[in-house]
């Protein structure tokens, strides 16, 4: 299933069942009421984790800087928030980490 964007047509698809390697990986490091969802778009991976607290998405492009319209694109779509409810930050590695506001710790 793809998630169509407004963003001149670019989509994001949701590629969680053959990416069970990484949700192995990333539930060890949450809570068992975690969802974890991966999406992708060429060499773009979001790393989205959600459950009643913390709604997080984790930005990493295998080659190349991630896009404005990228940024822009998950916070709307796949967080469900506007740009005035996220913090970002960027690790030394580039990847973009966006959490809401009210659960976001540096």
């Amino acid at each position: 299933m793809a998630i169509k964007s407004k963003f001149f047509d670019r989509t994001f698809r949701d590629t969680t069942k053959a990416r069970s390697d990484i949700v192995t990986i990333v539930s060890r490091a949450e809570t068992k009421d975690t969802i974890i969802t991966i999406y992708e778009r060429k060499n773009t991976l979001v790393i989205h984790s959600k459950n009643e607290v913390t709604n997080h998405a984790s930005i990493s492009k295998g080659k190349g800087q991630i896009r404005d319209w990228e940024i822009s694109y998950i916070i709307e779509h796949i967080l469900k928030v506007t740009e005035k409810d996220v913090s970002l930050y960027t690790r030394g590695n580039g990847i973009v980490h966006i959490s809401t506001k009210e659960e976001c710790v540096i």
